[in-house]
């Protein structure tokens, strides 16, 4: 069973993206949820490094909140479909900045230790692996077709602005001010997110619909959610690019980087963050061309050749040895991260049966971040046993350039998506 349009009906046209009601609150949410959660990793992370000293535990902090967040996602996309999405995104934006609050509070009036920040994480884990998947059913309900590409390129490039801005204006805050200000900042941002999901309006239809479904079995649901996307090999090639670029590429990056700079270039924390900036920078401008193009045709060519030219920079990347060269590289390869997400969500978000849709969602994000942590590990294990981290790098590009060839000869339902 291949995945199956829903015609929707035709009515009145839809309103240019910005004048349409729905969509700009949804993006309010976004832009404010991303800040505050930027805002809030940022300081998280530089409170127990600098306050605690605890360099050494941050990686608690971090599995805190990725384990949880893989664990429930599939569970979060079967909720998303049976529920109102809206409501789901604002309770769990509601309760995330409850938590900010909580945190503030054990500041100013307890004795906050790692097991605290362990906590915090772990519930920012479990919440997000029910608002993204209800994020990413929600907007389809909102826009029309033809708007989906340059809706998602929205939505991507405030995240990406947000993870770029979001560390620096915490940084200044807490250069500035305090600790428990930057906090407060994110319980701020996260309650006006909350209230902008308040203000969006869909069917009621849809609404009894889930509640119609509620009676259904939650674990049923889940596996009926697996079988579509079994059944389904244009799902499967998704997940599969999903699969591989988080396997033989994120780990890669994140970890190896601050190596490559050091024993490769030569260079310092300064040179590293310039890396950093131009990767974020890069996945920016990719977002703002698919936006300002708003590809409506051979989609999955297109997403086919971005993961091919992907995994080729990725390689050549392994052979820089000059700063200038690395940071026009990792610049084009962060461009290619957007040219592949946002038409792989925006076909999902046009093809998949809105019923279906949260428990793909849901998939697409377990298959990416459920193989970060196993991509650590294997770059890890590599390191240890004396492969430089060039070597690992050049062949994690070339398999991606393989898997993309693959799909293209194998997967014609891929590779002919409009």
């Amino acid at each position: 069973m291949e995945a199956v349009v829903e015609q929707k009906p035709q009515g009145e046209l839809a309103p240019a993206i910005w004048k349409n009601r729905n969509f700009l609150f949804l993006w309010i949410a976004g832009l404010c949820s991303s800040f505050g959660l930027a805002i809030f990793m940022f300081s998280e992370a530089w409170y127990v490094v600098e306050v605690m000293g605890l360099e050494a535990s941050l990686g608690l902090v971090f599995i805190a909140s990725s384990v949880p967040r893989v664990l429930f996602m599939m569970i979060g996309g079967a909720v998303a479909d049976r529920f109102s999405k809206n409501f789901i995104m604002f309770l769990s934006d509601i309760l995330r900045a409850g938590v900010a609050v909580a945190l503030v509070l054990w500041l100013l009036f307890g004795d906050v230790t790692i097991w605290s920040f362990v906590l915090f994480a772990l519930i920012f884990g479990i919440l997000d692996a029910f608002f993204w998947p209800a994020s990413g059913g929600l907007l389809p309900a909102l826009v029309s077709k033809e708007q989906l590409t340059r809706a998602n390129s929205v939505i991507q490039m405030t995240s990406q602005s947000s993870f770029i801005l979001g560390p620096m204006l915490a940084g200044a805050v807490i250069a500035l001010g305090s600790y428990v200000f930057a906090f407060s900042m994110t319980a701020a941002l996260l309650a006006i997110a909350s209230i902008a999901i308040l203000l969006i309006r869909t069917s009621k239809k849809k609404a009894e619909g889930g509640e119609q479904e509620a009676a259904s079995d939650l674990f049923k649901s889940i596996k009926e959610g697996i079988a579509y996307v079994k059944e389904s090999s244009f799902l499967l090639a998704l997940i599969l690019f999903a699969v591989f670029i988080n396997l033989f590429m994120v780990g890669p990056l994140q970890m190896g980087l601050p190596l490559f700079v050091k024993n490769v270039l030569g260079g310092n924390s300064l040179d590293f963050s310039y890396l950093e900036g131009m990767l974020a920078g890069g996945m920016l401008v990719g977002s703002i061309l698919i936006g300002v193009l708003n590809i409506q045709k051979r989609r999955g060519l297109l997403v086919i050749a971005a993961v091919g030219i992907n995994g080729l920079f990725f390689t050549l990347f392994s052979f820089t040895n000059e700063l200038w060269q690395s940071l026009a590289l990792i610049a084009l390869l962060g461009s290619t991260f957007s040219i592949i997400n946002i038409p792989i969500i925006t076909a999902i978000q046009a093809t998949i049966k809105e019923e279906m849709l949260g428990r793909v969602m849901s998939l697409l994000s377990m298959a990416s971040l459920g193989l970060v942590p196993v991509s650590f590990a294997v770059t890890s294990l590599f390191l240890s046993v004396g492969v430089d981290i060039t070597t690992i790098m050049l062949v994690g590009g070339g398999l991606i350039v393989l898997l993309s060839v693959v799909i293209y000869t194998k997967v014609p339902g891929l590779r002919n998506f409009d």
